[in-house]
């Protein structure tokens, strides 16, 4: 667990520098470089032969377990000895909370979900007729939910998808704003991106105790947020208006206190209206590999 947290907090130093520097905006390459991020640290922590004493004593950059047995300072009074708590327990107290913290993010949504029933072919037939024109939704299955608020959402698996349109979403959105959102999730499903994002998901879940790790996957989920908003955009031409819009209806219905749910949001229409760059070919993918090769050869030095 420490291995895999310090390993993914100095690639997250190193990529934090070398981004600051490039003045990195959205893009793919940002994409590519927490990819990396997530899925780097577990295996450089599990190289084998680096657990030796021979390895860490004359051939490791860092013997990282001597940091953890170092005392912190300040509640030195607090134990019998008087020479305070081990960092040790600092790192479990930090990687207990950021577990409770993951399984809070997942389990959260699921348990203010609002029951609703969801009733097949209640949509306008209009609408039915251009989501099933949609590339790749032919056999789409759809429902109502009968929610005042605005949501649309997918699930399930390629090839065989549901998309559900909330009853507020019908009611509060226009024509132009309703199929901005809808091209907007059907670029969820194309490019691979259900695949890579849920293959993602399955190491940050792995890494369910790593703060870094829940950081870049969030991060993950917003870079292609954008990017699906960026494709949506482009397949309807008008400009971003009408998806930006949509983005202020649910800005406006989403709770003060879910102050990262807003977040995104607010980083979602910065990036449809200009305020925030978003450039696809920043950096190209040879430089996102050959920044990958160097941490997998540097990280396996520090045990």
């Amino acid at each position: 667990m420490w291995q895999v947290i310090l390993h993914s907090t100095v690639a997250t130093a190193a990529f934090a520098l070398w981004s600051r520097r490039l003045r990195l905006p959205s893009g793919r390459a940002r994409r590519r470089l927490l990819a990396v991020l997530l899925v780097l640290p577990p295996l450089t922590a599990a190289t084998p032969s680096r657990g030796g004493d021979l390895f860490r004593d004359h051939l490791a950059w860092l013997d990282s377990s001597r940091l953890l047995a170092l005392p912190l300072p300040w509640p030195a009074a607090w134990t019998p000895s008087g020479r305070g708590v081990p960092l040790f327990y600092l790192a479990v107290a930090v990687a207990l909370v950021t577990l409770v913290a993951a399984l809070w993010q997942e389990l959260a949504p699921v348990l203010r979900r609002h029951p609703h029933g969801a009733v097949e072919g209640a949509l306008p037939d209009d609408l039915v007729r251009r989501v099933r024109s949609l590339p790749g939704w032919r056999r789409l299955r759809l429902s109502l939910a009968a929610d005042d608020e605005v949501g649309l959402s997918t699930s399930g698996w390629p090839g065989r998808p549901r998309l559900t349109i909330t009853r507020g979403a019908l009611d509060r959105l226009g024509p132009a704003e309703l199929d901005a959102t809808l091209l907007h999730e059907h670029a969820h499903w194309r490019r691979g991106r259900w695949w890579l994002t849920h293959g993602l998901f399955v190491v940050r879940l792995v890494q369910l105790f790593n703060p870094v790790a829940l950081w870049a996957f969030r991060e993950w989920v917003v870079e292609i947020e954008i990017a699906c908003d960026r494709e949506a955009v482009a397949a309807a031409g008008d400009g971003g208006r009408p998806l930006a819009r949509a983005l202020l209806v649910v800005y406006a219905d989403t709770d003060h206190r879910d102050v990262a749910g807003r977040g995104i949001l607010r980083r979602r229409v910065d990036a449809l209206l200009g305020r925030v760059a978003v450039d696809d070919g920043a950096v190209g993918p040879a430089t996102v590999a050959v920044v990958a090769m160097v941490l997998a050869a540097v990280l396996p030095w520090l045990v």
